[in-house]
């Protein structure tokens, strides 16, 4: 009975498996995307999305120190982000930029201001400790119409998340109409997300 069992006990354990590492960043985008490993959150707020997606270190690493670097050089980008989490926040309006100038100059330069300079004072974290941790980072990617959506990289310190079970993205009404969206990403998933092989 038992040597009818097993083959199906082995076939249910290595689809339960997460992949430990990727070779190319390739798959380790298309990993993270997939909203059913955790990493991805969207909610949709009439025309507009919003997205929070987790932005590993291993992606900056690589894209600090391109291809065959040396073991030093990946040593030290590591230890440059290792104690941050970083998350890509994405706005867009029927699948474009949601900063859009047909909106009228006064409104795209109001939204470019927020974007820019002020998103702390819109986006914080919160712990499953209700510990809150404030932005310690951010930048806006310009691309003036090029892309699908907006994008600003948001930095947090990962100290207050040590032990918690989950992370809490908190996105403020800041002058675009979407309300509040909370976006919650369990931090096991963020610890155990993959690898790159750098």
């Amino acid at each position: 009975m038992i040597f009818k069992v097993l083959p199906f006990l082995l076939i249910a354990l290595l689809i339960g498996c997460k992949p430990k590492s990727f070779s190319t960043e390739k798959e380790l985008i298309a990993y993270i995307q997939d909203e059913e490993n955790g990493l991805k959150v969207t909610n949709d707020v009439g025309d507009y999305k919003v997205a929070v997606t987790y932005r590993p270190t291993d992606l900056l690493i690589k894209q600090e120190v391109g291809e065959k670097p040396a073991k030093e050089a990946i040593e030290k980008a590591r230890n440059k982000y290792q104690n941050y989490y970083y998350f890509i926040l994405s706005l867009s309006k029927s699948g474009k930029e949601a900063l859009d100038q047909s909106q009228g100059f006064g409104q795209y330069s109001e939204m470019v201001q927020q974007l820019s300079f002020r998103v702390p004072e819109f986006v914080n974290m919160t712990t499953s400790a209700s510990d809150t941790i404030p932005v310690a980072d951010f930048i806006l990617n310009r691309t003036y119409g090029l892309s699908s959506s907006t994008d600003v990289l948001v930095v947090f310190n990962k100290e207050k998340t040590i032990d918690q079970k989950w992370v809490q993205f908190n996105l403020i009404e800041f002058g675009m109409n979407l309300g509040n969206s909370r976006m919650r990403f369990k931090v096991k998933d963020l610890k155990d997300c993959p690898k790159l092989k750098l």
